[in-house]
């Protein structure tokens, strides 16, 4: 038999004023829900039982915490009208797993060691760590996950997603992005793309199977020396490159390829419509992305340093003109 308890306002002194600070207990097991509207969710992780809530938001708008079985929710609440933007900032527990939402969100989690659930209609999410289920989506926003221990799934529809230091299977898609798998330790990944180009450096594990897939974009894939894979890979208008000595195709045709190499136990497919598909050695890929993302990086700075210089402009024009 299952106690339920459900406590509005678990913290009596929650404010209702432009910010929230309170500190919950939680028992062991607890997981944490928020659906937040509009705003930004950080989440930070500590060793203690607790879960700190810290929220800014206008002063119409306040902040509820209920507890149901096992579940602490987090819901924003208004005297009048629907709730205005909330931007969250929390500690929790390590342990604690965590499904979170937001419709204009950018998310963040760092320091996780249990099962997490993301979601957002607009806005990038951001996970360092997580175990055993992570599952992260957005319509259009960047994905970036790294330390995760566990399963990881990835979906984006508009923006590219990123993924290192990974140790668990892996399957991820985007329609309009690209998609970077580093540093990765998979028995399982498959990964999709409609016009993305696809980046996997990683170890190819005996018996494990590999499979990346896009219509529109170039694919890149690292081969360690002394790798057991047997490579089919299928091209509509491209072609096969390698930075080493592949041996004869086992299936010679024109769009189609089969390598064996070593036994052959992994299964490696790729395939791209409109695009080539490259086969590295891991450090020519890991430094080919080094100066991908580095550019990409540069690029953002100026394109951010460019917006700021018109306001400027504008500040002494208008300057000029009151003079």
């Amino acid at each position: 038999m299952y106690l339920l308890s459900t406590l509005s306002l678990l913290a009596a002194a929650m404010p209702q004023g432009s910010a929230t600070d309170t500190t919950i207990s939680v028992s062991q097991g607890t997981r944490l829900r928020i659906e937040n509207q509009g705003g930004d969710i950080v989440v930070h992780t500590w060793e203690r039982n607790q879960v700190r809530i810290q929220a800014s938001h206008n002063r119409r708008t306040h902040v509820s915490a209920r507890l149901s079985g096992a579940v602490l929710s987090l819901e924003a609440g208004a005297d009048r009208g629907p709730p205005n933007m909330v931007d969250y900032e929390l500690t929790v527990p390590s342990w604690m797993p965590l499904k979170l939402g937001g419709m204009y969100a950018t998310v963040t989690v760092d320091g996780s060691k249990a099962p997490i659930e993301i979601e957002t209609l607009e806005g990038d999410i951001t996970v360092k760590g997580g175990a055993e289920l992570v599952k992260l989506g957005s319509v259009q926003g960047r994905i970036v996950a790294s330390g995760v221990r566990g399963r990881l799934e990835l979906n984006s529809v508009s923006e590219d997603v990123e993924a290192s230091d990974i140790q668990g299977d892996i399957v991820a898609e985007t329609v309009s992005g690209d998609l970077i798998l580093r540093n990765i330790v998979a028995k399982s990944v498959e990964v999709e793309s409609v016009s993305g180009e696809l980046y996997f450096d990683g170890r190819v594990m005996d018996g494990g199977r590999y499979s990346l897939l896009t219509h529109s974009g170039e694919i890149f894939f690292s081969v360690a020396e002394g790798t057991n894979a047997t490579i089919s890979t299928a091209i509509g208008s491209g072609e096969v490159r390698a930075s080493f000595p592949l041996p004869a195709s086992e299936r010679p045709s024109r769009r189609r390829q089969t390598y064996r190499l070593g036994n052959g136990s992994a299964t490696v497919e790729l395939e791209t419509f409109s695009g080539d598909i490259q086969l590295m050695r891991g450090p020519e890929l890991s430094l080919r992305l080094d100066r991908l993302l580095r550019a990409r990086q540069e690029r953002m700075e100026q394109k951010l340093r460019h917006k700021q210089k018109p306001d400027r402009d504008d500040d002494h024009e208008y300057d000029a003109h009151a003079h």
